[in-house]
């Protein structure tokens, strides 16, 4: 309302009051208006005010000052002086904020002080022109203690936030390849908190401000910034790595957020924490999750993570193995010494298998108790295994310093080899452990899965009941592998090999139901149908003017039958036979299980003129003095070796020592597994005696070898 208004006066010279009074039109205006507004006199008193002013005091307030109207006014004196001051100096007080409370609620006003003059321009009023800015003023005030609480909480956090500007902002519609270059290059710091400073090691949070991409967490590599825009200018916990200024590892963990405004990546907010005690204590919580407290050897979850992820990785063509360790009589140690003896033993065991281990690809565990396992992901085949389980029994047996007494321990071992045995790593520990048991009650120190050790396998049950029908109704067979001598390339022998063709299972190898009919009543019967079939197949072909030698293998409880040799006599006698034209092949851990009973059981078929072979020798671990003691023509060389020896330096080795030695003992050696005619000539420049193979013949049925041996270079046909 300019002043031109408050001063005009009407033709016969009355005061402004006169006006508000007599003016209708304009008493429509300011009724009109939605500010608040009081006339008051030179003394401070209300003369007047419109119907916006009544209606928000409630009542008539004409008559009265300031202080009297205004109860609910901050400091109503200050303000009844305030408009006196306006009133004697004519200066009018604009844009003053003031508080009102009214009952239960609060209001501010933008409230103007304009003094109005008579005629003569002598001061002779006040106009209090009242705007409501309750709601703005909330507003304020909430924008202000969301202010308050943002600084309170970026200054007090523990996270470091950080906030980069981006000058000029990035348009989020070219290549991402280009909006990393650029984010990258125009990319500043706006704002911090005292943590990233901290962080960085900075003096402050303002000695940050201004700078270029840091190693925050964020924008400070191009794999980061890739990363932040595919994921739609979002990061969240992602880790990385450094190393503090004492060397000491550093783990930071950040997360972020683009702010894109009109199509445009216009700045980045974010956090970085400092997780390095975190990932301190969880790396602790996983190792002790993983390892043994004794031995600090990986335990069972561990050694099975392992296994899984060499079977994921494996190829078809490699073969891996597991060995499982239990210490024999481990009890009498702690019973003996105490539990902390006990656990010395343990402690020098764990570090005794990592040494033996050495360089080789494998892991070495403890699963519990005195219970250990090695994990062998790459080995040639089962015997190679079976060498190194040798390595491993052997340092356990060494002895131990136990508070300066020493004392000596021993050990089964039991080896599962995949994919012979098992092609997953459950089933792989399930056989090596069906297989030290099977070591530990026969006393053998090593033993290799098979499964007639298992009792608890339907086929095997299938096999154990259907054995019986297969030896009674003609279900099994024999084929007959020629063998050669070396120094004329001529067959002169055969090796009889049991098969089983059952009706609805078909071909079952001897590997899976010999091991069974073994352990089973049915050995003896089985043992004597291959015998008499035999020694009656040869006696055929020497009747048809072939003077081939038989070959056939024992088993340990063979051996030791004593009914075993009266069959032999009596079936030379019966079918003619010359006891020369037989030989009886017996392995190393047969002869082993029982030395005495099994030296004797071999000198009285030596007395029956038959000649006795060791077979797959190298795999056993029998002692060479006690085998020259037995009436022993023949060692067999176990195709392991045979078959590795072009490529395998240390295979060539032990072939090639095996023949001198079979020779300074005076023994005829015959090489197992002989399938490329590399290796055939290899065995003929280091002397060895005889040969038999896949390259030279697969196993034959009767009906076919005497047809094999007209038409084979081997036998009589020419090249």
């Amino acid at each position: 309302m300019s002043d031109s208004l408050l001063t005009s006066r009407s033709p016969n010279g009355e005061s402004a009051v006169y006006v508000f009074e007599q003016n209708r039109e304009l008493q429509e205006l300011l009724d009109a208006m939605r500010a608040i507004i009081f006339y008051l006199d030179n003394w401070g008193t209300v003369q007047h005010c419109n119907r916006r002013a009544e209606e928000w005091h409630v009542g008539c307030v004409r008559g009265k000052n300031f202080c009297e109207f205004a109860q609910g006014w901050d400091d109503p004196s200050e303000r009844q002086r305030e408009i006196m001051q306006v009133i004697r100096s004519g200066r009018p007080i604009l844009q003053s904020i003031e508080a009102v409370v009214d009952g239960q609620s609060e209001h501010w006003f933008n409230v103007d002080k304009i003094p109005t003059q008579d005629s003569k321009g002598h001061v002779n009023g006040v106009l209090l022109v009242l705007n409501d800015i309750t709601e703005s003023k909330l507003k304020e005030r909430e924008l202000q203690q969301s202010e308050d609480r943002y600084r309170a909480y970026i200054a007090n956090s523990e996270d470091a936030i950080w906030c980069y500007d981006l000058n000029p902002p990035v348009d989020v519609a070219i290549d991402p390849e280009l909006q990393v270059e650029q984010i990258l290059q125009r990319s500043v710091l706006g704002e911090c908190n005292d943590r990233l400073a901290k962080i960085l090691r900075a003096i402050s949070s303002d000695a940050l401000l201004g700078a270029s991409p840091l190693r925050n967490g964020f924008i400070s590599n191009k794999h980061d910034v890739t990363e932040f825009v595919c994921r739609g200018y979002r990061l969240y916990d992602t880790e990385f790595k450094g190393v503090d200024e004492m060397g000491e590892r550093l783990v930071m963990q950040s997360s972020a957020m683009g702010i894109v405004e009109n199509g445009y990546l216009t700045r980045v907010w974010g956090t970085t924490r400092d997780v390095t005690d975190k990932r301190r204590y969880l790396d602790k919580l996983e190792y002790l999750a993983n390892h043994d407290p004794l031995t600090s050897l990986p335990n069972r979850a561990l050694l099975f993570d392992k296994m899984n992820d060499a079977f994921r990785s494996k190829s078809a063509a490699s073969s891996t193995a597991l060995l499982l360790i239990d210490l024999d009589r481990f009890k009498e140690i702690n019973d003996t010494l105490g539990h902390l003896a006990g656990d010395k033993v343990l402690k020098q065991l764990g570090s005794r298998l990592e040494v033996e281990l050495g360089e080789m690809p494998g892991m070495v565990a403890r699963l519990g108790g005195d219970e250990f396992a090695v994990f062998l992901p790459k080995i040639r085949n089962s015997q190679h295994a079976v060498v190194l389980a040798h390595r491993f029994l052997d340092c356990i047996c060494q002895v131990f310093e136990i508070g300066g007494f020493q004392t000596e321990i021993s050990a089964s071992v039991g080896v599962a080899v995949s994919p012979e045995h098992a092609t997953d790593a459950t089933t792989l520990m399930r056989y090596a452990d069906v297989a030290m048991y099977n070591a530990k009650s026969r006393m053998a120190g090593i033993s290799l899965y098979n499964a007639s050790f298992d009792s608890h396998t339907t086929k095997r049950l299938a096999l154990m009941g259907a054995i019986g029908t297969a030896i009674r109704e003609g279900q099994l067979c024999l084929q007959y592998q020629p063998k050669i001598s070396l120094h004329d390339r001529r067959v002169f022998g055969f090796e009889a090999l049991i098969r089983w063709n059952h009706p609805a299972m078909g071909f079952i190898p001897p590997g899976e139901f010999v091991p069974i009919v073994e352990m089973s009543s049915f050995i003896y019967a089985m043992t004597s149908w291959v015998l008499e079939q035999t020694i009656k197949q040869c006696a055929i072909w020497r009747e048809q003017g072939y003077e081939f030698i038989c070959a056939m293998n024992l088993s340990a409880r063979n051996l030791l039958d004593d009914r075993i040799v009266l069959d032999l006599d009596r079936c030379l006698k019966k079918y003619s036979l010359p006891g020369e034209s037989l030989e009886i092949e017996i392995t190393e851990s047969t002869l082993m299980s029982d030395p005495e009973r099994g030296q004797i059981a071999l000198e009285k078929i030596d007395q029956l003129g038959v000649s006795l072979a060791i077979d797959d020798y190298g795999t056993g671990y029998s002692s060479l003095a006690y085998l020259k003691r037995l009436p022993v023509s023949t060692l067999k060389l176990d195709g392991s070796f045979v078959q590795g020896m072009i490529d395998d330096e240390q295979d060539r080795i032990i072939v090639s020592s095996t023949v001198q030695l079979a020779h300074n003992l005076g023994l005829y050696l015959v090489a197992e597994g002989v399938e490329t005619p590399d290796v055939l000539e290899e065995l003929v420049a280091l002397g060895c005696d005889s040969a038999q193979g896949y390259f030279i013949a697969r196993p034959l049925d009767a009906n076919k070898v005497l047809s094999w041996v007209d038409e084979s270079s081997w036998g009589g046909a020419t090249t």
